[in-house]
């Protein structure tokens, strides 16, 4: 037996990790598709930011003090304050396009970008239905308590009883994913398209 309210937590702890693990397949995209460019003056405050820590945990004020000047020379760059200064570039791949010109056919290299040439899938949770029959009683405290439904055993003369008291049928219904990725990939396609020859 088990409260009511704990195997509602247990499903829906259950349901949140399914949906972080398919938030985690998305977040794959970006290394399939981009390649990660790091600002080195970003990378060099990273580091000299974990020995500035260290140098505090030790008690170390004199080299604390000297990390901190060295730190506040580094140049800021408003443009790379995202994710640590990283940068995402599309990988790309070069394509010829045949196109007529006035000595005859001609090849124009374009640079195009692999996202948009993949069919990209975005697996999400749509729909999620837990039934169960359960044996629904309560406690001292007034509090639901539920059981699930014994196994039932097979024989010539065995007659069992049906405590099942409860049909229960939970649905969760996800949101539509964000459409970021869309416009990226729309973006990327208009782009190209200015390229191509005709």
């Amino acid at each position: 037996m088990i409260k009511f309210q704990a195997l509602m937590h247990a499903v829906h702890q259950s349901i949140h990790s399914a949906a972080q693990a398919v938030e985690q397949a998305g977040i794959k995209h970006l290394d399939k598709f981009f390649d990660k460019i790091v600002d080195e003056d970003s990378q060099a405050k990273e580091e000299l930011s974990q020995q500035l820590s260290e140098a505090i945990n030790q008690g170390d004020k004199a080299k604390a003090n000297e990390l901190l000047h060295q730190i506040g020379e580094l140049p800021e760059d408003p443009d790379l304050a995202n994710e640590g200064g990283a940068t995402y570039r599309p990988k790309m791949v070069a394509m010829a396009f045949p196109s007529q010109g006035k000595d005859g056919v001609d090849s124009t290299i374009v640079n195009v970008p692999l996202i948009t040439l993949c069919p990209i899938s975005s697996p999400r949770i749509q729909d999620v239905k837990f039934t169960a029959d359960l044996e629904v009683t309560t406690d001292n405290n007034d509090e639901l308590i539920v059981a699930f439904k014994a196994p039932q055993v097979s024989g010539e003369h065995i007659v069992t009883k049906d405590t099942t008291n409860t049909h229960i049928e939970i649905s969760l219904v996800g949101h539509e994913p964000p459409e970021g990725l869309q416009k990226i990939v729309e973006g990327y396609e208009k782009a190209l398209r200015a390229q191509i020859p005709g």
